[in-house]
C-alpha cells in the first residue's frame, strides 16, 4: 500500500527518499532583521525527522533594495551574506533528519505587497509605492505602483542570481523559483498585471522574458547539476483577464527548455485568494487536473498541491499519473509525522488537516505566528518537540465530556503515563458540537478529528473509553480517581427576546444532526458560521431560506479565505439576508425587527424559526466535581465558548498542569 508515495525519486541530480514533499508554510517566526530563527529551525526539523523527501522553505526574499516593501512583515532574506550562517543552520539541522531541501526565492512582492519596508520602524515615514512590471494597482494591496526600469530589471535579475548563489552555498540542495502568488514574478507573467508595451510585456514570450532571465542567471550562479524548481500558477482563476491553462503548458515548456529541472503547480493570484489555499468547499485534489495538463506536456517532474491530506488520495494521484510528487503544506502543519506515518502503516494515526486555513487566514494573514486548529505544538516545537514529556508522578484522572478538549487532554495525559478513564453520554467521540459543525456540505472532513483521537486512545492500554455513559451529579461526587477534568462543552444559547418562549423554535445544530424537521420558509436567527452552514445545507435541500444577524456581515466568525468561498455561493443560491438588524419581537410566523442602519423597522415572515445564537458552557455538573473535593480542571467550552483550536488547545496546555 502506498507504493508510489514511499518509492524514492529523484529531480536531476538530489536524490529524494519518496514522493512526499513539504510544500512553503510561511510561520512569521522569521526575525526582523530577516534572519532565520531557531524556532523556524525547529519547526522544519520536526518534519524533516517526520519523513518529507524534501522541503520547501516559505518565501525568502533576494531583492529588497529595488522591491523595498516586504511582501508581508517579517520575511527571511538572502540578499546579503549576512543572512547564509542562519540559512546553513536550518540547512545543517533538516540534512541530519535525512530530508532534503529547497529555498523559495523571490525578487518581491511587486503591486500585491501587502507589508511595510524592510527598515523596521519607518512605516508612514517613507515613500512606501510597490514597484511593478506595470502602472497596474493589484485590488487587494490597493497600493500606489511604479513600474520597474529597464535597469532595475537587469539589476534584480543579477541580485536573485546572487541570492541563488548563496543559496547553495549554505547547503541547500536546490532553488525554487517563486513565480506564484500573484507576487512579482507572476505579475510579469499575468496579461492582468502586465501592460509594459517593451520587450517585458504584451506577449507570452515578451511577458515571460524576466522569468526566462532569472532561471538563466540562477542556473549561471549555481552551476550545470544543481536543481531549480519552478513554482508557479497553472491557472489563475480570474477568467480570461489572467493567464489560463492553455498559457501556462506554452510557459511550462519554455521553462524546462530554459533549464528548469521540475515545476511545482499551483493556482491562484490574491484576487482568487482561496485557490491559493483551497478549502473545505473545494474538492480534494482540486489541482490535479491541472497538474495532469502539465505533466502531459513536460518531461520533467511535476508537483501537485491542494487538499491532499489524505494518503489514499495522494497515492491515487500519482498512480493516476496526474503528478509525479504530491507536496503538502498545511498537512504537514497538522502532522509533522505524515510520511513516518505512512512508511510504517500508521495512516488512521495521522492528525489530517481539516482544511480549515486557521494556519493562514486567521493566523497568517493577521500578522500572527503560525498555529494550527487540531495540532497545538505546531510553531511551538522549540519548546515541546512533537510530545509532552513523561509525568513524574502518574495519576488516575476522570475526563467527563469526549469532545475535542476531553480527548485532548486524555490523550497527552496517557501519553505521559497517567491511568485515564473518559465518560461521554453519547455513543461515539465528539458526539457533541461537532457532530453539527461536520453536517453541512464540505464539513465531512471535521471527522478527521475523531478519527485521529480514536486512533490515538486505541494504542494507550492506560485510557479507558466509556461512552453511552452519562454521569449524574452522585456519580461525580464519588467518582474514584485523583483529578477530575469537566469537558461537557456548550449547549445552544437562546437570549431573552420577547415572544420567543412563546414560539416553537428549533436551534441550528438539531437541525444540521437532523434531530428535527423543518418546513416551509426558513428564517434563521443568528448570522455567524453555524447559522450560515445550516442554510447552506437546507438551501442545497431546496428550502426558501433567510438570515437575520445584527453584524454587517454574515459569517464574520469564520476564516476569512473560506468566508470568501462559500458567500458567493449562498448568493447565487438565492440565500435573503438581513444583517445589521436586531430582533425586537418574535410573533407567531413573523418577526419583528429594526435595521441598525436606518432605524426602519421590518416584519420578516417564517414558517420555521431556527436559533443560531452562540452556546454557553455547560456546566451542570461542576458542583458536583467541586463537592468531589478532588483536584479538578474545567478545559474548552465547559469554560468559554470558541472553536476547534481553543477546545483542543485547552485540552493540551491544561494537561502539563496535571
Amino acid at each position: 500500500m502506498f507504493e508510489k508515495l514511499l518509492e524514492p525519486g529523484r529531480i536531476r541530480t538530489m536524490p529524494l527518499r519518496n514522493h512526499i514533499l513539504m510544500g512553503p508554510t510561511e510561520t512569521h517566526f522569521t526575525r526582523e532583521d530577516g534572519c532565520i530563527s531557531q524556532e523556524e529551525i525547529a519547526y522544519y526539523v520536526e518534519r524533516a525527522r517526520g519523513g518529507a523527501a524534501l522541503i520547501t522553505t516559505h518565501q525568502v526574499q533576494a531583492n529588497t533594495k529595488i522591491d523595498p516593501i516586504d511582501p508581508y512583515p517579517r520575511s527571511a532574506r538572502l540578499d546579503d551574506d549576512a543572512f547564509i550562517p542562519m540559512m546553513g543552520e536550518l540547512t545543517d539541522a533538516v540534512h541530519l533528519e535525512g530530508a532534503k531541501i529547497s529555498v523559495l526565492l523571490t525578487p518581491g512582492g511587486g503591486a500585491q505587497a501587502l507589508g511595510v519596508p524592510y527598515d523596521a520602524g519607518t512605516d508612514g515615514m517613507t515613500d512606501a509605492t510597490n514597484v511593478a512590471p506595470g502602472t497596474i494597482r493589484c485590488p487587494v494591496a490597493n497600493k500606489p505602483v511604479r513600474p520597474l526600469t529597464i535597469e532595475e530589471i537587469h539589476q534584480t535579475v543579477i541580485n536573485f542570481g546572487k541570492a541563488a548563489g548563496r543559496a547553495q552555498r549554505a547547503g541547500f540542495d536546490a532553488v525554487t523559483i517563486h513565480a506564484h502568488f500573484g507576487y512579482l514574478i507572476a505579475q510579469f507573467l499575468s496579461p492582468f498585471f502586465n501592460n509594459r508595451t517593451d520587450e517585458y510585456g504584451g506577449s507570452l514570450e515578451n511577458r515571460a522574458r524576466f522569468l526566462m532571465e532569472l532561471i538563466a542567471e540562477t542556473r549561471k550562479n549555481v552551476g550545470p547539476r544543481f536543481p531549480i524548481i519552478l513554482r508557479i500558477a497553472i491557472d489563475e482563476k480570474i477568467g480570461e483577464a489572467g493567464r489560463q491553462i492553455e498559457e501556462s503548458v506554452e510557459l511550462c515548456k519554455m521553462a524546462e527548455a530554459a533549464g528548469v529541472d521540475a515545476i511545482d503547480c499551483a493556482a491562484g493570484l490574491m484576487m482568487s485568494i482561496p485557490w491559493l489555499c483551497p478549502t473545505v468547499y473545494h474538492e480534494k485534489a482540486a489541482l490535479a487536473p491541472l497538474s495532469k495538463q502539465i505533466k502531459d506536456a513536460v518531461s520533467i517532474p511535476v508537483f501537485v498541491q491542494g487538499r491532499l491530506q489524505d494518503p489514499e488520495i495522494a497515492e491515487q494521484v500519482l498512480e493516476n499519473g496526474q503528478a509525479d510528487f504530491v507536496s503538502l503544506s498545511r498537512a504537514w502543519i497538522a502532522e509533522p509525522e505524515w510520511a513516518k506515518k505512512v512508511a510504517c502503516g500508521d495512516a488512521e494515526g495521522i492528525r489530517r488537516c481539516v482544511s480549515c486555513n486557521h494556519c493562514i487566514g486567521d493566523r497568517i494573514a493577521n500578522l500572527r505566528v503560525l498555529r494550527c486548529r487540531v495540532n497545538p505544538i505546531a510553531g511551538r516545537e522549540w519548546k515541546f518537540g512533537n510530545a509532552l514529556p513523561k509525568a513524574q508522578e502518574k495519576k488516575h484522572i476522570a475526563v467527563i465530556g469526549a469532545g475535542p478538549s476531553g480527548l485532548e487532554i486524555a490523550y497527552r495525559c496517557g501519553s505521559m503515563g497517567h491511568e485515564i478513564d473518559i465518560y461521554d453520554k453519547t455513543d461515539r467521540f465528539c458526539g457533541g458540537q461537532i457532530m453539527a459543525a461536520k453536517a453541512s456540505p464540505g464539513k465531512e472532513v471535521l471527522n478527521n478529528v475523531p478519527r485521529y483521537y480514536e486512533a490515538q486512545l486505541a494504542k494507550l492500554p492506560n485510557v479507558h473509553v466509556h461512552l453511552n455513559t452519562e454521569l449524574d451529579e452522585e456519580a461525580v461526587k464519588n467518582l474514584d480517581c485523583d483529578v477530575i477534568v469537566l469537558a461537557t462543552g456548550g449547549h445552544p444559547f437562546v437570549p431573552p427576546i420577547p415572544g420567543i418562549k412563546e414560539v416553537e423554535t428549533v436551534t441550528a445544530p438539531d437541525v444540521l444532526t437532523k434531530k428535527v424537521s423543518v418546513n416551509g420558509k426558513i428564517l434563521i436567527a443568528g448570522g455567524g458560521q453555524t447559522g450560515v452552514e445550516c442554510a447552506y445545507m437546507l438551501m442545497g435541500e431546496g428550502y426558501d431560506v433567510s438570515i437575520i444577524e445584527m453584524l454587517p456581515m454574515l459569517g464574520s466568525d469564520e476564516e476569512q479565505l473560506t468566508h470568501m468561498t462559500i458567500m458567493p455561493v449562498l448568493e447565487e443560491m438565492g440565500l435573503k439576508s438581513f444583517v445589521s438588524h436586531q430582533i425586537l419581537k418574535v410573533n407567531a410566523n413573523s418577526v419583528q425587527a429594526k435595521d441598525l442602519l436606518s432605524g426602519r423597522e421590518v416584519e420578516i415572515p417564517f414558517d420555521t424559526l431556527i436559533t443560531s445564537l452562540g452556546t454557553r458552557p455547560e456546566t451542570a455538573l461542576l458542583d458536583a466535581v467541586k463537592a468531589s473535593g478532588k483536584p479538578y480542571h474545567v478545559v474548552g467550552d465547559a469554560v468559554q465558548a470558541g472553536n476547534i483550536r481553543a477546545a483542543i488547545e485547552s485540552g493540551f496546555f491544561t494537561a502539563q498542569k496535571i
